[in-house]
C-alpha cells in the first residue's frame, strides 16, 4: 500500500509534465507554420491586390508555394492531435515496436495523402500522380537500396516474429537476450544485468544466418568432455559424477558416455536458463575433472 501510494503521485505528475510538454510542441509546431506562412501570404495578396507589382510567375510560384505549405502543414497538425489516438488504439496489440510500426505507417499514409492533394491542386492528373509516385519510389529505393532491406527485414522480424524482446538468441557468434528490435539494428545483451554492454546487430544479418531462439525460460544446453585415456573403472566413476551433478541446486542433467571421430568423450546435457548456463556448465566441469583426475 505505501508503495502504491508512493508510485501512484509519480506517475501523476510524469503524465502531467508528458502532456504539457505534447502540448508546448503542438504550440511551437503553429506557431512555426504561421510565421512562415503569413508573411508569403501576404506577399500573394499584395500581388493580386496590384499594391506592389508581382510578375505572373512569381505570383504562380506563391500559389503552389501556399499549397505545399497547407498542406503538409496542415498534415503535420493532424498527426499532432491523432497520433496518440492512433497509438491509444494498438496499445494493446503485440510488442511495443509493432504499434511503432503501426503509428510510423499511419504517419506516412497521412502525409502520401498531403502529396496526392497538392499534384492534384498544381493540375496533375491521377495517372500522372501514381506514375510519378512509382517511379519516385522505385528511384529512391534503389538509392537506398540498403535501408530499404533493413526496413524491409525490420518489418519481417516484427510480423513472422522469429524472436520477441525479452527472447534470448544466437546469430552468428553473437547471442544474449533481444532488448529492442530497430528499423537498423537489432540489440542483444549478453549480460542483462548489466547495462553498458550490449551489441547492435544490423538487420541483415538475420537473412544471411540461421537464428536460434533460446526462448525467455529453461532451454537445453550441452557440451562434451574428451577422455585422455579411459579408465577401467568409468562406469562407476560416471556414476559417481551423475550423483554429483544431480545435487548441484538447480541442476537437471544427464551424463552419457560417447565418441566420435576426435575421441571417447563425456557428453553433458542439462537444462537451465540463460544466465545461469554458464555458472552451471563450470560446475560441472570442475566436477568431473575432480572426478576423472588425469584422464581428462
Amino acid at each position: 500500500m505505501v508503495r502504491d501510494s508512493i508510485i501512484r503521485p509519480s506517475r501523476e505528475k510524469f503524465n502531467k509534465v508528458k502532456k504539457r510538454f505534447a502540448h508546448e510542441q503542438l504550440n511551437r509546431t503553429i506557431l512555426l507554420f504561421l510565421i512562415v506562412m503569413l508573411p508569403i501570404i501576404a506577399i500573394d495578396l499584395a500581388g493580386r491586390q496590384e499594391i506592389i507589382p508581382i510578375p505572373d510567375a512569381i505570383v504562380k510560384i506563391l500559389e503552389w508555394i501556399i499549397v505545399i505549405l497547407v498542406s503538409f502543414g496542415g498534415a503535420t497538425l493532424f498527426i499532432r492531435l491523432t497520433i496518440n489516438l492512433i497509438a491509444g488504439k494498438f496499445e494493446g496489440i503485440g510488442q511495443p515496436e509493432e504499434r511503432i510500426l503501426f503509428s510510423k505507417l499511419y504517419i506516412l499514409l497521412v502525409y502520401v495523402l498531403a502529396t496526392v492533394i497538392v499534384f492534384l491542386h498544381i493540375g496533375i492528373g491521377i495517372q500522372n500522380v501514381a506514375l510519378f509516385l512509382g517511379l519516385t519510389a522505385t528511384g529512391f529505393a534503389f538509392a537506398i537500396r540498403d535501408v530499404v532491406l533493413s526496413y524491409i527485414i525490420w518489418f519481417m522480424l516484427l510480423t513472422k516474429k522469429p524472436f520477441k524482446i525479452g527472447d534470448y538468441i544466437k546469430v552468428g557468434a553473437e547471442e544474449g537476450q533481444v532488448k529492442h528490435i530497430g528499423m537498423f539494428y537489432v540489440v542483444v545483451d549478453a549480460s542483462p544485468d548489466t547495462y553498458a554492454d550490449y551489441t547492435k546487430i544490423p538487420n541483415k544479418v538475420f537473412l544471411e544466418k540461421p537464428i536460434r531462439n533460446y526462448g525467455n525460460d529453461k532451454f537445453f544446453s550441452s557440451f562434451d568432455l574428451y577422455l585422455k585415456s579411459v579408465p577401467t573403472d568409468i562406469i562407476d566413476r560416471l556414476e559417481r559424477i551423475r550423483e554429483k551433478g544431480s545435487a548441484l541446486k538447480g541442476a537437471d542433467a544427464t551424463f552419457y558416455l560417447n565418441s566420435d571421430s576426435d575421441g571417447v568423450k563425456i557428453t553433458v546435457e542439462f537444462k537451465t536458463v540463460y544466465e545461469d548456463r554458464d555458472i552451471l556448465r563450470d560446475r560441472f566441469m570442475s566436477m568431473m575433472l575432480q572426478e576423472l583426475g588425469q584422464n581428462a
